[in-house]
């Protein structure tokens, strides 16, 4: 299966920026440990932490699929031309689903800062990850027109 054989359908028509990103699965599990979790508290808020230990199952751990998220986080940061001043990595937030640590389509909210970048630009976000195999995961995100009442019509 190819990128463009998962992304039909989830990325919108009109684009205004998109964001990929590649994690190593291993050495953000090693990077993790290092810190004995503080990366985590670091990049997740106690919401995001919580909804990956109730995800995780026998092949997903909290810390795999937070890798996951964190390529969601960092593709964010991309579509947004960068960090925007004042902003950290816990003002994107990624809903991790406990029935699916995997989704192809992942909810983003965003807060303070990059909230106010999307409010400037009128652009919403769409979001996914994928396993790749060999612990590497891929992230897209991709900032599109907001829907309004007229649009949504």
């Amino acid at each position: 299966m190819d990128v463009s054989d998962f992304l039909r359908g989830s990325v919108p028509a009109a684009v205004h920026s998109a964001g990929v990103d590649l994690v190593d699965l291993r050495r953000w599990e090693l990077a993790v440990a290092r810190t004995r979790g503080q990366l985590l508290r670091r990049v997740f808020d106690a919401s995001e932490r919580e909804a990956a230990e109730r995800a995780a199952d026998g092949t997903w751990t909290p810390e795999r699929i937070l890798g996951h998220a964190f390529g969601v986080k960092e593709g964010v940061v991309k579509a947004l031309g960068g960090l925007p001043p004042g902003a950290r990595l816990c003002d994107i937030r990624v809903a991790i689903a406990a029935d699916r640590p995997e989704p192809s389509g992942r909810q983003v909210q965003l807060h303070g800062e990059p909230a106010r970048w999307a409010a400037r630009h009128r652009v919403e976000l769409t979001a996914g990850t994928r396993d790749l195999g060999d612990d590497m995961a891929m992230a897209w995100v991709v900032a599109h027109p907001a829907a309004t009442t007229e649009t949504a019509r």
